[in-house]
């Protein structure tokens, strides 16, 4: 039995160890009001703006502001804070939308580069806030 704790123990050390070591510092804070909403300005609100834009008219999603974006669609949320993997925004503007490609998102246009792509999945990762 004492075997198995001593096993443990080590494991432990041993993952503390290498979570330590990672490199990886800690994701700068995001802000939705700096850093999000200027990209979904730029690249959203010409089709997403209420109540007359095409994509608005079609989804009910307007983006803005964060009260919008986190009303979501007309089916519901798009966002999901902590959760970029499973939110609808980040699974659209990724290209990950499934077997469609008509719903990626910018709709008929470039998709948004690795940069932006990465500050709107840390923002909702780190909770989607209002900051």
């Amino acid at each position: 039995m004492n075997s198995c704790k001593l096993l443990a123990s080590a494991l432990l050390l041993g993952l503390g160890v290498l979570a330590g070591c990672s490199g990886e510092k800690p994701a700068k804070p995001v802000s939705f009001q700096k850093d999000v909403l200027p990209i979904l300005k730029s690249s959203c609100a010409e089709c997403h703006t209420a109540p007359n834009g095409e994509g608005y008219q079609k989804s009910g999603l307007a983006v803005g502001s964060y009260a919008e974006l986190m009303k979501g669609t007309k089916m519901g949320p798009v966002v999901i804070p902590g959760q970029s993997l499973n939110s609808s925004l980040n699974r659209l503007i990724e290209g990950r939308a499934g077997v469609d490609p008509s719903i990626q998102m910018p709709h008929g246009k470039v998709k948004l580069p690795a940069e932006q792509l990465a500050v709107i999945r840390a923002w909702v990762d780190q909770g989607a806030k209002d900051n």
